[in-house]
Protein backbone atom coordinates (compact mmCIF):
# COMPACT_ATOMS: atom_id res chain seq x y z
CA UNK A 1 0.00 0.00 0.00
CA UNK A 2 1.78 3.24 -1.35
CA UNK A 3 2.28 6.15 1.10
CA UNK A 4 0.26 9.35 0.15
CA UNK A 5 1.71 12.06 -0.90
CA UNK A 6 1.06 16.02 -0.14
CA UNK A 7 -0.76 16.01 -3.57
CA UNK A 8 -3.08 13.17 -2.60
CA UNK A 9 -1.25 10.75 -5.36
CA UNK A 10 0.08 7.95 -3.88
CA UNK A 11 3.95 7.40 -3.50
CA UNK A 12 5.95 4.68 -4.09
CA UNK A 13 8.17 3.31 -0.77
CA UNK A 14 11.62 4.77 -0.20
CA UNK A 15 13.95 2.07 -1.47
CA UNK A 16 16.14 1.66 2.17
CA UNK A 17 17.92 -1.63 0.83
CA UNK A 18 21.44 0.16 1.08
CA UNK A 19 20.81 2.51 3.55
CA UNK A 20 23.23 3.62 6.63
CA UNK A 21 22.51 4.10 9.67
CA UNK A 22 22.20 8.16 9.25
CA UNK A 23 19.97 7.43 6.46
CA UNK A 24 18.06 5.10 7.94
CA UNK A 25 17.41 8.15 10.73
CA UNK A 26 15.97 10.21 7.83
CA UNK A 27 13.25 7.56 6.49
CA UNK A 28 11.75 7.02 9.54
CA UNK A 29 7.99 7.61 9.47
CA UNK A 30 7.91 6.70 6.04
CA UNK A 31 6.62 3.94 3.63
CA UNK A 32 9.61 2.16 2.50
CA UNK A 33 11.09 -1.10 1.21
CA UNK A 34 14.08 -2.90 2.63
CA UNK A 35 15.22 -6.17 1.09
CA UNK A 36 17.27 -8.67 2.68
CA UNK A 37 17.64 -12.54 4.41
CA UNK A 38 14.51 -12.83 6.76
CA UNK A 39 15.51 -14.39 10.07
CA UNK A 40 13.25 -15.10 12.83
CA UNK A 41 16.61 -15.19 15.25
CA UNK A 42 17.32 -11.59 15.51
CA UNK A 43 18.19 -10.14 18.96
CA UNK A 44 14.83 -8.87 19.63
CA UNK A 45 12.80 -11.14 17.55
CA UNK A 46 12.39 -11.62 13.54
CA UNK A 47 14.08 -9.27 11.51
CA UNK A 48 15.49 -8.44 7.66
CA UNK A 49 19.26 -7.94 7.83
CA UNK A 50 20.32 -5.51 5.26
CA UNK A 51 23.32 -5.64 3.10
CA UNK A 52 24.81 -2.96 5.25
CA UNK A 53 24.75 -4.99 8.53
CA UNK A 54 21.97 -2.86 9.30
CA UNK A 55 18.73 -5.09 10.57
CA UNK A 56 15.32 -3.75 10.50
CA UNK A 57 12.83 -5.63 12.87
CA UNK A 58 9.12 -6.68 12.46
CA UNK A 59 7.40 -6.22 15.84
CA UNK A 60 4.08 -7.20 16.71
CA UNK A 61 1.76 -4.51 18.69
CA UNK A 62 -0.30 -8.06 20.19
CA UNK A 63 0.44 -11.52 19.75
CA UNK A 64 1.75 -12.80 16.51
CA UNK A 65 2.28 -16.30 15.57
CA UNK A 66 5.07 -17.02 13.90
CA UNK A 67 5.06 -20.40 12.33
CA UNK A 68 4.07 -20.90 8.84
CA UNK A 69 5.17 -18.74 6.15
CA UNK A 70 7.26 -17.05 8.11
CA UNK A 71 9.47 -20.46 9.02
CA UNK A 72 9.68 -21.22 5.53
CA UNK A 73 11.06 -17.86 4.72
CA UNK A 74 14.22 -18.52 7.25
CA UNK A 75 17.84 -17.24 5.84
CA UNK A 76 15.79 -16.58 2.76
CA UNK A 77 15.91 -13.17 0.22
CA UNK A 78 13.02 -11.11 1.21
CA UNK A 79 11.47 -7.77 0.38
CA UNK A 80 9.48 -5.90 3.50
CA UNK A 81 7.77 -2.73 2.86
CA UNK A 82 6.42 -0.95 5.88
CA UNK A 83 6.39 2.66 7.86
CA UNK A 84 9.84 2.39 9.62
CA UNK A 85 10.49 3.59 13.36
CA UNK A 86 12.43 3.79 15.63
CA UNK A 87 13.08 2.03 19.00
CA UNK A 88 15.32 4.70 21.06
CA UNK A 89 16.44 2.54 24.48
CA UNK A 90 16.61 4.77 27.61
CA UNK A 91 20.04 5.10 29.36
CA UNK A 92 21.50 2.26 31.18
CA UNK A 93 21.19 3.97 35.76
CA UNK A 94 23.21 0.68 36.24
CA UNK A 95 25.90 1.70 38.64
CA UNK A 96 28.20 -1.10 37.04
CA UNK A 97 29.83 0.04 33.96
CA UNK A 98 30.27 -3.72 32.56
CA UNK A 99 26.34 -3.72 31.94
CA UNK A 100 25.53 -3.09 28.81
CA UNK A 101 22.85 -0.51 27.81
CA UNK A 102 20.02 -2.16 25.52
CA UNK A 103 20.32 -1.13 21.88
CA UNK A 104 18.48 1.43 19.52
CA UNK A 105 16.69 -0.06 16.74
CA UNK A 106 15.00 0.23 13.60
CA UNK A 107 11.53 -1.96 13.04
CA UNK A 108 8.10 -2.09 11.36
CA UNK A 109 4.63 -3.19 13.20
CA UNK A 110 5.14 -6.56 12.52
CA UNK A 111 0.61 -6.69 11.63
CA UNK A 112 0.81 -3.47 8.36
CA UNK A 113 4.61 -4.64 6.65
CA UNK A 114 4.05 -6.73 3.84
CA UNK A 115 6.81 -9.37 3.75
CA UNK A 116 7.59 -11.66 0.46
CA UNK A 117 10.09 -13.96 -0.90
CA UNK A 118 12.18 -12.00 -3.17
CA UNK A 119 14.15 -14.92 -4.95
CA UNK A 120 17.15 -12.55 -6.33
Amino acid sequence: MPAASCGGRPSPPEDANTASYEVLRTLIGKQVTVRGIFSLRGKFGPCVFLSDRQMVYLVPKGTLAWGEPYSRMEGQLVAATGILNFFHAPESKSVNPAMARAVDYFYFDAETTQLRLTGH
